[in-house]
């Protein structure tokens, strides 16, 4: 057993959207459409121009995904407009899902701090929803601090923007 309390049959994947396997990615939007906490709107879309996409599998089931994506120019200029956060020099991490029965083992975490592990000199944000306590504490265990709070136009929803700690320096500079 592992530190999650989970038998040693979990294995994490990263790889960039063109070398993942046929049927991988249509398992993966499926997962973060499970999630329902983003719009499907342009989530395949922004899948296969990734950066980088990480998930885990149990078994031959995958049950954890995240991704470095590089975010669309109107979500930057949106972000800009009502968040005061110029992110142009940034990749985005995002669609981050946990399936439920795995959740509060470290899964999340531990796939979040492989991501970043990857990025290189490479800078990341991500958005997270104000009510997302779960998307906290994953942001929390891997050093990443909340710069700025906005109420999304589209959403309704407060978002928060979060760096990773060591990426700030004396303010956010992209």
């Amino acid at each position: 057993m592992d530190r999650t309390g989970l038998k040693d049959t979990l294995e994490y994947f990263f790889s960039p959207p063109d070398n993942l396997a046929p049927g991988i990615l249509d398992a993966i939007c499926d997962l973060v459409a499970a999630g329902g906490s983003v719009s499907m709107t342009f989530v395949r879309f922004n899948l296969e121009r990734a950066f980088l996409i990480g998930y885990v599998k149990d078994g031959d089931v995958i049950i954890a995904c995240s991704s470095l994506k590089h975010p669309r120019p109107e979500f930057l200029a949106t972000v800009r407009e009502q968040a005061g956060i110029d992110l142009v020099n940034y990749l985005e991490r995002g669609y981050t899902s946990v399936k439920p029965e795995y959740r509060k083992r470290g899964i999340g975490s531990a796939l979040l701090a492989g991501l970043t592990a990857r990025i290189g000199d490479r800078k990341l944000f991500s958005v997270i929803g104000e009510d997302n306590i779960g998307g906290h504490k994953i942001a929390l265990n891997n050093r990443t601090k909340r710069v700025a709070v906005y109420q999304s136009k589209t959403s309704g929803k407060k978002l928060g923007i979060w760096i990773p700690e060591w990426m700030l320096g004396d303010g956010i500079d992209p």
